[in-house]
């Protein structure tokens, strides 16, 4: 149960000590930029799916607590078809890649249900 423990910390708290020291070694400038993007809503959507997301899942398998692994997974998820959506709509993907993308996503959340439910 402690090597869990120690395990679940480091997951939580080894992306934001790594972030703090980034940010702390960007110039004032780079820091400047920083900030806007994190006023971004958007960015912080997307940005923010993915890690909350991963962090629960990771959480959920350490801890053996299946509803949190669905919540993480679901956030991955929602950040795919964000992300294929705004891939396509910002004209980086042909509709045809973005709609097989976002099928793939389907079908990924499909087996994972499948197996894990």
């Amino acid at each position: 149960m402690i090597i869990k423990i120690i395990f679940l910390i480091l997951i939580w708290v080894l992306p934001i000590v790594m972030l703090t020291r980034t940010y702390v070694k960007m110039s004032k400038k780079e820091q400047e930029e920083f900030k806007g993007e994190l006023r971004n809503p958007y960015a912080l959507l997307i940005v923010g799916l993915l890690t909350i997301g991963l962090l629960l899942y990771f959480s959920g398998f350490i801890l053996l607590v299946k509803p949190l692994q669905h919540i993480g997974v679901s956030f991955v998820f929602i950040y795919w078809l964000a992300n294929c959506i705004n891939g396509w709509k910002n004209g980086k993907l042909h509709g045809a890649t973005s709609g097989f993308l976002i099928f793939l996503g389907v079908i990924g959340i499909t087996a994972y249900g499948y197996v894990n439910i």
